[in-house]
């Protein structure tokens, strides 16, 4: 009998310990919590919904604002949208053939190649989804002008340069370079915005890596008719 009540007296002593730790347990996570300001919350709430708005941006939103970057001349927002797996390529026409180089961020005041600077263009808004406007060698003219991108298919301009790299210059890029460019051109769309032909036009691709579009490809050779 003496053993079942001190059986009883332990179990109670050791419910009544529980308790209070229990208690004081929540008593710290109530200071826990009660010691965060209100204004964080708020702040990182804000700073989810903008990530979640910067991520479901349209692939219309982001060429327009590609386009009147660039003829704003401003590489800060434009190096917003490269991507640091992808870079950027900037394809050009150092002579008869097209040639290209890969930078991990743009600059005005950089160009490519360095004896043609980037002119200051004029935004040809707004943007119209259908066939891209061509450059005729014989006229020396568009035919039709404004801000276009093609939809219904894919380019493939900067890996048919790496071909041609190989082929005439020697360039020697690998089979499996040339891959990666097929793979990024299958996952991208061709822009081309054009306001007459004293004016260079911007001429790039957009690709979707991951939740997010980003520039991958400037175009500089188009419309140059050098041979």
């Amino acid at each position: 009998m003496r053993n079942l009540f001190f059986f009883f007296l332990i179990c109670l002593t050791i419910s009544t310990i529980s308790c209070r730790n229990n208690k004081k347990e929540d008593q710290v996570v109530k200071v826990i919590q009660d010691s965060i300001p209100v204004d964080s919350i708020d702040k990182r709430d804000t700073l989810e919904k903008e990530v979640i708005k910067e991520d479901s941006e349209t692939l219309e939103e982001v060429l327009e604002k590609l386009a009147k970057a660039y003829s704003d001349q401003d590489s800060k927002t434009i190096n917003t949208y490269i991507s640091p797996k992808l870079g950027i390529y900037i394809i050009y026409r150092p002579g008869a053939l097209d040639s290209y180089v890969k930078q991990s961020n743009f600059n005005f005041s950089k160009p490519i190649p360095e004896y043609h600077a980037y002119e200051k263009l004029t935004y040809k808004g707004p943007l119209k989804s259908g066939k891209l406007p061509v450059f005729d060698c014989g006229t020396m003219k568009w035919d039709k002008l404004g801000f276009y991108y093609d939809k219904k298919s894919r380019p493939n301009e900067l890996s048919q340069t790496a071909k041609f790299m190989n082929e005439i210059l020697d360039a020697k890029i690998s089979n499996t370079e040339i891959q990666r460019l097929k793979n990024i051109e299958s996952r991208s769309y061709r822009a081309i915005m054009t306001s007459n032909e004293r004016e260079e036009p911007f001429v790039f691709h957009v690709t979707k890596e991951g939740e997010k579009w980003y520039i991958t490809v400037i175009d500089r050779a188009y419309a140059g008719c050098d041979a």
